[in-house]
C-alpha cells in the first residue's frame, strides 16, 4: 500500500521530516501513536442503497471507470461484491471506511472481479492496526478463494514488515513473529443458501459462465450468481454468465437485476482488432469470439432473461462505457420496466410506492452520485 503524509509546517530539514514520517507510520500502523483517519461522509442508515464502485468489464484498464465492485447498504450495514482493481480509490472518493465492510463477496476470480482486493485488504489492515481492533472480515467466493485471500495477505504485510522492526514497534501487531489476518476465507462449494445475519440472506446458483470448460476444471472454479434478500426487496447480481434456467429461476420476481452486458455488434468488431494486433492464429481468435457469445449475455440475452424472471427493473455494469444510453435501449426491445446503465459512484436507493397503492411495490430510484447531490437520470 503506498501512502502520502503530510506532517505539517514547520519542518526545517529532510531528517526531520524523516523522523516525523516514520514515528507518524509506525505509530499508526502498530498502536503506538494516533492518526487522524479521513472523514467519512454519512452512510444510509435506513434502507437499502446499491453503489456502484466500478462498472466497467475489463480488461482494458479505462480512465474513468473502475472494474466490477459494487456496495450493497442495508439498514447501515454495508456488503461488498467483487472488488476489481480501482475498488479501494472509489470506496475513499465515496468517503467509505473500507474496514467497516465486514463481509465481501466474490461472484468468481476472474483478474477483473479479484485483483483490487489486496488494496483493500491492506487498507483495513492499516485501520485495524491503528486502531488495535481484533475484528474480522468475511470473504465468500468460489473454491481458490482461501488461497486468494491468503496469497493477497501474505503480499500486503511484506510492506508492513519494515514497520515491525523500528525500535519502539516490537512486537506491535505480530503474533509469534507473524502479523495476526485477520480475514477469514469461506468457500462456496453449492447452490443455495451460503450466508445469513439480522439483515440479508444470500443465496448463490453456478451460472454458465465457466460453461466451455471441462468438468474437472468446473470442479475446480465455479462462477456464482448472487439473491440478496433485504427488508427492502431482493437484489440479483448476475455476475459474468451466458444466458441461462438457473439465474432465470434465481431472478425469479427479483426486484433489482443487476447484470452484466456485452454489446452484440462489438464482439465481432473487437476479436477482429485483438487478432490482428496480436497476431493471432484463427483458432484463438475464434475461441475468444466463443467465449463473448456464449459465456457473456448480450442486450437481447438480459432484456429476455429479465422479462422471463419478472424483474421490477434492471441496472446493466460489466459494460464499455463509450454509449450507455445505447445499451438501455437495446434492453428495452426486450425488457418493458426500467432499465439503468450507471456511472462509477453512481447511487439507487431501494423503497416502497405509495402506502395507497394497493401493489405497494418496491420501486428503485437514482439517489444521486457520492461526488455530489445530482441524481442521475434513468437512461
Amino acid at each position: 500500500m503506498c501512502s502520502e503524509f503530510v506532517p505539517g509546517a514547520g519542518m526545517r530539514n529532510s531528517r526531520s521530516r524523516a523522523v516525523v514520517l516514520t514515528g507518524f507510520v509506525v505509530g499508526a500502523v502498530f498502536g503506538i501513536a494516533h492518526a487522524q483517519s479521513p472523514p467519512s461522509r454519512t452512510q444510509p442508515s435506513s434502507g437499502t442503497e446499491i453503489l456502484f464502485l466500478g462498472t466497467a468489464g475489463g480488461p482494458p484498464l479505462r480512465e474513468n471507470r473502475s472494474e466490477p465492485s459494487t456496495l450493497l447498504t442495508v439498514d447501515g450495514r454495508a456488503y461488498l461484491i467483487d472488488c476489481g482493481i480501482g475498488t479501494i480509490r472509489r470506496m475513499v472518493e465515496a468517503g467509505i471506511s473500507s474496514e467497516d465492510v465486514k463481509v465481501v463477496f466474490f461472484t468468481h476470480l476472474h483478474a477483473d472481479h479479484d485483483l483490487g482486493l489486496a488494496d483493500v485488504m491492506a487498507n483495513d489492515f492499516f485501520r485495524l492496526n491503528m486502531t488495535g481492533s481484533s475484528q474480522t472480515i468475511d470473504i465468500y467466493g468460489p473454491p481458490q478463494t482461501a488461497e486468494l485471500v491468503d496469497a493477497a495477505f501474505h503480499y500486503i504485510t511484506i510492506g508492513f514488515r519494515p514497520f515491525a522492526a523500528e525500535p519502539g514497534a516490537i512486537g506491535k501487531g505480530l503474533v509469534n513473529g507473524k502479523f495476526k489476518n485477520q480475514f477469514v476465507a469461506h468457500e462456496i462449494q453449492r447452490d443455495g443458501l451460503v450466508y445469513s445475519d439480522d439483515r440479508i440472506r444470500v443465496f448463490a446458483t453456478e451460472n454458465t459462465h465457466y460453461a466451455l470448460m471441462s468438468v474437472e476444471n468446473r470442479r475446480a472454479m465455479k462462477s456464482y450468481s448472487f439473491r440478496i434478500e433485504t427488508p427492502h426487496g431482493a437484489v440479483v447480481f448476475t455476475g459474468d454468465t451466458g444466458s441461462n434456467d438457473a439465474v432465470v429461476h434465481l431472478a425469479t420476481g427479483a426486484d433489482v437485476l443487476i447484470t452484466e452486458v456485452e454489446d452484440a455488434g462489438q464482439i465481432t468488431q473487437f476479436v477482429s482488432e485483438m487478432a490482428e494486433k496480436n497476431h493471432w492464429q484463427p483458432e484463438r481468435a475464434a475461441a475468444l469470439a466463443t467465449h463473448l457469445r456464449q459465456e457473456h449475455m448480450d442486450e437481447q440475452d438480459v432484456g429476455m432473461m429479465a422479462t422471463k424472471a419478472n424483474a421490477k427493473s434492471v441496472v446493466l455494469y460489466h459494460y464499455d462505457p463509450s454509449d450507455p444510453s445505447a445499451y438501455v435501449a437495446a434492453v428495452k426491445k426486450y425488457f418493458a420496466g426500467p432499465v439503468f446503465a450507471p456511472a462509477d459512484l453512481d447511487r439507487y436507493c431501494m423503497g416502497k410506492t405509495d402506502a395507497k397503492s394497493p401493489a405497494k411495490a418496491v420501486t428503485l430510484r437514482p439517489c444521486g452520485t457520492r461526488r455530489g447531490p445530482v441524481a442521475p437520470k434513468e437512461r
